[in-house]
């Protein structure tokens, strides 16, 4: 009996440290992934106009939006933000797709698409890093976060972002 309360212990333990494990073993995608992701996308907009590029970064499977060889851990995904919250592309939730979002708030409550839309229109540079918690695609968690968004035309902004 005793060794097999030692055994349940045991047992009990390594199945408690699993979630642990694999939320360390996840790789992530760091500041210069992002950026490069970022400067392909500009790169797909200036090729291939704004409706074409739409289309492809609206696109789940995407190599922009998915594991690929631009998104190599596949935890990015592109987003914009227009002046006015509203947001034609998403690369990850359709449901976001063509509404204004300037109320949408993080876990925490912090607005982030406002702050979004304040560093891509309201700063001399047009772009820069935004802090908040979001689910990650990967993990299925609410996680923190920092976006990066860079205005690519004077009423467009587009993002990507980083898991911490």
């Amino acid at each position: 009996m005793i060794r097999f309360t030692l055994l349940l212990i045991a047992c009990t333990h390594a199945l408690l440290a699993l979630p642990a494990a694999r939320a360390q073993a996840v790789a992530r995608s760091d500041e210069a992934l992002a950026l490069a992701l970022l400067a392909k996308a500009r790169q797909h907009l200036s090729t291939h106009g704004l409706d074409k590029s739409v289309v492809e970064f609206n696109r789940l499977d995407s190599p922009f939006n998915s594991k690929s060889s631009i998104n190599p851990h596949g935890d990015l995904y592109l987003y914009s933000v227009a002046p006015d919250g509203f947001q034609v592309i998403h690369g990850k939730n359709p449901k976001i797709r063509g509404k204004v979002m300037l109320e949408m708030r993080d876990a925490d409550g912090f607005y982030l698409i406002r702050e979004f839309v304040r560093v891509c229109f309201d700063t001399k540079a047009g772009k820069g890093w935004v802090a908040y918690k979001w689910p990650n695609p990967v993990t299925q968690h609410i996680e923190p976060k920092r976006g990066y968004v860079e205005r690519v035309s004077p009423d467009l902004c587009l993002g990507t972002g980083i898991y911490q």
